[in-house]
């Protein structure tokens, strides 16, 4: 295939797109729909490079091409976190770094949380593009043997691909994002143009060269305007409606070339030069940024502090480009002895993860050990990885297993009513009772489910009892009323924990600094929770068929507390329970649990505040 300048300089923007995303510049919230401009050109190149015949050799470029700078930026961040972050987060780098070596960082992310969660410190998340990319590479013989020997079959797996992507945007938005098989019809979009359009070099003139420069324009401007990668559906989600238009309008540059005046002019070479360098920027910028960026307990933080420590970065991220690509990506494109040099990378990222991990325990004293691990004292998120996806139209999940339960009850709430959860189903299957909870993070919260459609889930599962668990702000006073009505009318049982007292710092962070000498814990009463929870204690006085029950008294007495009596953090990061601090909760959840068999009285309403 002779050399394209165009396709370097749709390169050059979509790198652009990713690191000015990354760096957090206002104007490009949407520039991560460069990674789907990167894929319709590989998809395209793929078509081009592929024969079946030598596919050794096929594999061979490509993971010459890929590999050396892959395992080097891979290797660099694991060695450079030992030394730079603290134990919490340089757990999470050394998981983040086996599935990379097993070129599955799309699954390893996906597991966690979506692409745009930043609660978890993630210098390597970029490469979870990469792992939808060569597991492409991997799967592609099967893709040419289907292409080849069903006539329908291209058609029918770029269709596919694409229905099965926006049906699951609608449901689980972050599996259409990291799961390759629904990000297959972007690459096939860039391999159908080269296999069915008859393809033949552009001209550089004509009528059809300008709907190329139509397209380009396109791309430019559509990552422009702002979404949000987060949102449910096709029209809105991610990948939908927006990242269709950025691989039709990649594919009509491809298809069509550019013209002349485009091609020929100093920002088109300096777009190509930048093309050429982009797989190395790429794999550099995240982890320089995100190391650069880094404070304890801080997560995946991408925006400098001031415009000048933003020029800095600049710099770096430029400089540590252009490094790898002169030193690591342009001498290793004919590396021999891949066989065994990946296994070696492989197993040396393995023995330095360990060794930075056994170095952190032996510097790092227990008291400390102890704080660093509030990060993993947790249960599982909600109803789980896998239930979005096998029962895509429930609304609750349960999470208990007992038979002829003697009461079946709704736990609802946000990520508090999470935090709280394990706690909650081990005390109800202690009393014979099923747990239900909702799968939604929102319930009865502004665009989640609304009271009605609540009440009409738990009578769809035979449900007596809803208990409620929200952070204060997150529950609407008006949403509160309605429930309590149908649930009255429904004769369904209602009970409120109340928060549980909060906080405006990560508390591992606060008690990190206590040990080290740097400030003093703060310091919340009784009378302070009440005064912060004063509007939802106002709201809940006059709703007489809802038990509420008080947590004040469990976390401060008098003075709220932030860990253990043996050293143990109360709070994973600013408001949320460990599984340490939820089971102080035990004996409050017990005795929700036993006042369910005895129908609410007078003085089991909560009293003025």
């Amino acid at each position: 295939m002779h050399y394209r300048k165009d396709i370097q300089i749709l390169r050059g923007i979509a790198v652009l797109l990713v690191v000015l995303f990354h760096l957090g510049i206002a104007g490009f919230s949407s520039g991560f729909l460069g990674v789907d401009v990167f894929f319709v050109i590989s998809g395209y190149l793929m078509a081009a490079m592929y024969d079946p015949g030598k596919k050794r050799e096929f594999f061979l470029k490509r993971a010459q091409r890929l590999l050396p700078s892959y395992f080097f930026v891979i290797f660099a961040t694991l060695v450079a976190a030992a030394i730079v972050v603290k134990p919490n987060e340089y757990s999470q780098v050394f998981t983040q770094t086996l599935y990379a070596s097993l070129f599955s960082s799309n699954v390893g992310f996906w597991l966690e949380n979506s692409y745009f969660d930043k609660s978890a410190f993630k210098p390597l998340l970029h490469l979870w593009s990469l792992g939808v990319e060569i597991q492409f590479y991997i799967f592609l013989p099967v893709f040419f043997w289907i292409f080849k020997k069903f006539r329908l079959g291209f058609f029918a797996t770029l269709l596919g691909s694409a229905t099965f992507c926006f049906l699951m945007v609608g449901i689980s938005p972050k599996t259409s994002f990291f799961w390759m098989p629904l990000r297959v019809w972007e690459f096939l979009i860039g391999y159908g143009i080269f296999t069915k359009c008859k393809f033949s070099p552009p001209s550089k003139s004509g009528a059809a060269v300008w709907a190329g420069a139509i397209s380009l324009v396109a791309l430019i401007c559509i990552p422009l305007f702002p979404m949000n990668g987060e949102a449910v559906g096709f029209q809105n989600g991610h990948p939908g409606l927006i990242s269709l238009l950025v691989s039709l309008a990649t594919g009509g540059v491809l298809n069509f070339g550019l013209p002349k005046i485009i091609e020929e002019n100093k920002i088109s070479d300096i777009l190509e030069k930048i093309g050429g360098y982009s797989y190395s920027i790429y794999l550099a910028h995240f982890p320089v940024i995100v190391l650069f960026l880094y404070t304890p307990f801080g997560g995946t933080r991408i925006r400098a502090n001031s415009f000048s420590e933003l020029i800095f970065l600049c710099a770096l991220v430029l400089a540590s480009s252009v490094l790898l690509y002169r030193f690591i990506e342009k001498p290793t494109r004919k590396i021999k002895h891949l066989r065994r040099w990946v296994p070696a990378a492989t197993i040396s990222i393995f023995v330095v993860g360990i060794g930075g991990q056994w170095m952190q325990n032996q510097i790092i004293p227990r008291d400390q050990m102890l704080v660093y691990e509030a990060w993993t004292d947790r249960s599982e998120y909600r109803c789980g990885k896998l239930f979005r996806i096998t029962s895509p139209k429930e609304i609750s999940c349960e999470i208990t297993n007992t038979k002829n339960p003697t009461h079946r009850i709704l736990l609802v709430g946000n990520s508090h009513a999470d935090s709280i959860k394990q706690v909650f189903l081990s005390a109800a299957q202690n009393q014979n009772h099923a747990v239900y909870f909702m799968v939604e993070n929102t319930p009865l919260m502004k665009g989640g489910i609304n009271p009605e459609k609540l009440i009409l889930e738990a009578k769809s599962k035979n449900i007596d009892s809803i208990v409620l668990h929200y952070l204060s702000k997150s529950l609407q006073p008006s949403a509160l009323h309605e429930l309590s009505n149908l649930a009255k009318t429904e004769k369904i049982q209602l009970s409120l924990i109340l928060p549980v007292p909060v906080w405006s710092r990560n508390v591992p962070q606060m008690i990190m600094e206590k040990i080290e000498g740097k400030r003093e814990l703060p310091i919340k009463g009784i009378d302070d929770y009440k005064i912060e929870n004063s509007e939802l204690l106002a709201s809940i006085s006059s709703i007489k068929n809802m038990r509420s029950y008080d947590v004040v008294e469990t976390f401060c007495h008098p003075k709220c507390q932030l860990i253990t009596s043996d050293g143990k953090p109360i709070y994973f990061d600013a408001h949320h329970l460990t599984l340490t601090g939820s089971k102080m909760l035990e004996g409050t959840i017990q005795r929700l649990l036993l006042d369910l068999a005895s129908p609410i009285s007078p003085i089991d309403a909560p009293p003025k505040p």
